[in-house]
């Protein structure tokens, strides 16, 4: 299989997994970018004003972090390896790593790291960053090893507890955050298409005392084909059904609450070159919960394709407008407008992004750029990663 057949069956195993080019850069990047947007060279002066907003609130004020966030450098498929590394108060990303399997996602819950390996190794970590100078053995609190071929792609905290999405099982499960021990299961195939297993579930969310689950609910044949994405409702605590709704596009990737209304971003079908469309098929749907309904409410038209990536907050979405495989560009959207702006810099994110207090991070897996940026306010910042390190494959803020 070729490369490029290769990333394409990914796509259908894996959600939304990219194949990334190896080999960083520690050199900046002087590009000027259009309109409000501009990059900067220097990462010391965009990082710090990131790092005071990421800082300002009181409970931040009295305990200064260590750490911002973290960066997983990962997603090739010819290096068998990916290097977790910690971003550091003043933005710097550490030269000391990490190993992990290449193809896997981190996210973060106060102060602990959570590790997910993907498929083929299905392994979910609880990491301690203030140990991450002494190696894997300290640093790694626990490890749960999962059923094979479970791929765990997504994790949402419920207080000691976190429910993990398992793509290409049959079922959720929820683990404990003191022990990794399962502590409930929930099965999901009942909701797979004619002749699957698995619904394919790309993201969860509690929120409320529920859990959203987001389920892609393709036909892994060659073609793939898509029917229309479902949500599902359970409640967080039993893990009962509660309810479904159908969406109204295809190949959903990524949700997220805000001021309680709830937006679902969705892929829709790939076309002959393997891009997608700006068309009416894909976009950013609203969900009313409620009534029990979801309907598309800004197209693939005004995004220019269909969405890999989508964050949100007070009403403002950063989003991944997929193109053509190697070229995912990042725009801003004004939810409450429905205004769509690029930013003008990277040129193939993927769904390397990340936001939290209006600071995003977004990583460029672009061949020759192979770097992380923060965007606040209209400007786009370099952080430099360290000599040889690989392409950013995903990003999580404290």
């Amino acid at each position: 299989m070729n490369k490029m057949n290769k990333f394409i069956a990914g796509l259908a195993i894996a959600g939304f997994t990219f194949g990334l080019v190896a080999c960083g850069d520690d050199s900046s990047s002087s590009t000027g970018a259009g309109g409000d947007d501009e990059i900067s060279s220097s990462s010391e002066e965009g990082l710090s004003s990131s790092v005071q907003n990421l800082s300002s609130s009181s409970e931040a004020a009295k305990k200064e972090p260590k750490y911002i966030g973290v960066v997983f450098d990962g997603g090739d498929y010819n290096v068998p390896e990916g290097e977790l590394r910690l971003i550091d108060k003043n933005g710097k990303i550490s030269e000391k790593s990490l190993s992990f399997y290449q193809d896997s996602r981190v996210t973060i819950n106060g102060d602990y790291v959570f590790f997910m390996e993907g498929l083929g190794t299905d392994v979910v970590y609880k990491i301690n960053p203030d140990l991450f100078d002494k190696g894997a053995e300290e640093a790694i609190v626990w490890s749960k090893k999962l059923e094979s071929g479970a791929n765990p792609t997504d994790m949402s905290f419920d207080g000691e507890k976190a429910w993990v999405a398992l793509q290409n099982a049959d079922s959720l499960v929820q683990l404990s955050l003191t022990d990794g021990k399962i502590v409930k299961s929930i099965k999901t195939g009942a909701f797979a298409s004619e002749g699957e297993t698995t619904p394919y579930v790309t993201d969860i969310e509690v929120s409320d005392g529920k859990l959203y689950v987001l389920m892609q609910r393709y036909i892994n044949t060659w073609p793939v084909t898509y029917p229309k994405g479902l949500l599902a409702i359970y409640d967080a605590s039993t893990g009962a059904l509660k309810d479904t709704i159908q969406l109204a596009t295809k190949n959903p990737q990524k949700m997220a609450f805000v001021k309680g209304t709830l937006y679902v971003a969705t892929l829709g079908e790939y076309n002959d070159t393997y891009g997608t469309d700006a068309d009416a098929n894909r976009g950013i749907e609203k969900v009313d919960v409620k009534a029990k309904k979801s309907a598309l409410y800004i197209s693939g038209e005004k995004l220019g394709a269909g969405l890999s990536a989508f964050v949100a907050e007070d009403d403002v979405a950063y989003v991944g407008v997929y193109k053509y495989y190697g070229g995912t560009l990042l725009a801003k959207v004004d939810l409450e407008k429905k205004t769509v702006t690029e930013v003008k810099g990277p040129s193939d994110i993927g769904w390397c992004l990340t936001l939290k207090n209006g600071v995003l991070y977004v990583g460029d897996r672009a061949s020759g750029k192979e770097t992380v940026y923060s965007y606040k306010d209209g400007k786009l910042t370099e952080v430099k990663q360290p000599k040889g390190a690989q392409a950013p494959y995903s990003i999580a803020l404290f």
